[in-house]
Parts: C-alpha cells; sequence; structure tokens
C-alpha cells in the first residue's frame, strides 16, 4: 500500500491499482499502465538514462494521484515521496525573511519533479509547493525511490548533477 498524506485518487485512466491514504484509509486508485508510465519516466531527467527493464520495474512502483488547484505541499512536512509532473502546473515558493511574502523559486510543468532532494537526505520539505492548477502526478513513496537508487545508483548521481551537486536547491 502507498501512503501519501497530500494525494486524492484520481479517477481518471485504466487499470486498477493500489493506491493513496484518504483520511487514514488506502484506497483503490486508477491507474495507468506499466508501459504508459514507463514511457512517461523514460522522458523525465531523473529517469531517462535508465534502461526500458529499470524503467518498467519502476512504473510497477509509481502511482497516479490528484492534487486539487490551490493545494500546498508546505515547508517543512516531512518528505513521503516524489511527485512527477504528468499534467497541471506547480510554484514553488519560500517565505520571505519577514513571513509575510513569498519568493518564487520555480514554476513547474510536466516531466518536473518535487521532493527528491528529500528522498535522499531525509530532511524536510525546504519550499512550498502550490499547484497553480489540477496536477496529475506519478507518485513514488520514499522507502520505494531509496530501493530503486540502491538498484540504480545512477539515478543518485543524475539528480546530484541536475541540481548542481552540492548547492543543490531542496524542494
Amino acid at each position: 500500500m502507498v501512503d501519501c498524506l497530500n494525494c486524492q485518487p484520481e479517477p481518471q485512466a485504466q487499470v486498477r491499482a493500489t493506491s493513496v491514504r484518504a483520511q487514514g484509509q488506502a484506497q483503490t486508485n486508477f491507474d495507468s499502465t506499466i508501459e504508459e508510465k514507463a514511457n512517461f519516466l523514460a522522458n523525465v531527467e531523473l529517469f531517462k538514462h535508465l534502461s526500458t527493464q529499470t524503467l518498467r520495474k519502476l512504473a510497477s512502483t509509481v502511482h497516479l494521484v490528484s492534487l486539487p488547484a490551490g493545494h500546498v505541499i508546505r515547508e517543512n512536512e516531512p518528505t513521503d515521496g516524489l511527485y512527477v509532473i504528468k499534467s497541471g502546473m506547480a510554484q514553488v515558493t519560500k517565505p520571505a525573511a519577514g513571513g509575510d511574502l513569498e519568493v518564487d523559486l520555480a514554476t513547474l510543468l510536466q516531466g518536473e519533479s518535487f521532493g527528491e532532494i528529500g528522498l535522499i537526505d531525509g530532511l524536510p520539505r525546504s519550499a512550498n509547493v502550490t499547484a497553480v492548477e489540477p496536477l496529475t502526478c506519478y507518485y513514488l513513496p520514499r522507502p520505494v525511490f531509496l530501493n530503486a537508487v540502491a538498484e540504480n545508483p545512477e539515478i543518485a548521481l543524475a539528480n546530484s548533477a541536475r541540481h548542481g551537486g552540492h548547492g543543490a536547491q531542496r524542494r
């Protein structure tokens, strides 16, 4: 079972799969096929260097989730998993010094992800991520991600290069 504290089941799609937590109860979610997920992940910077077999294995562990417009995944929340945007747009912000204003850090679109740094370092989220419009994301729980990195260390290396090594921007 997948525990995603921030997600809601996505009603569209084709194949039945296990799901996300809603009010403490695991619920069934309808999801894309493994092949569709693998093809999508093959075009994501973090995973595009992986073999087809590895992508299919990873695709079998991700679940399609929905975040409504306006939903905020807050700074300092535990990093529960990796979110890869399938559709929609999200804004990454950080409160300014006084806390009354926010600084825009990034706008995330299809194929971009958030939560990857926290998955590796285990620290809470370092920024707010707000769904500017409804988001559909592939969600990969932290334990599954760590297992994938253990089996495919190049995932962590690609992530480090993507974020510029030591000065990586966390979100």
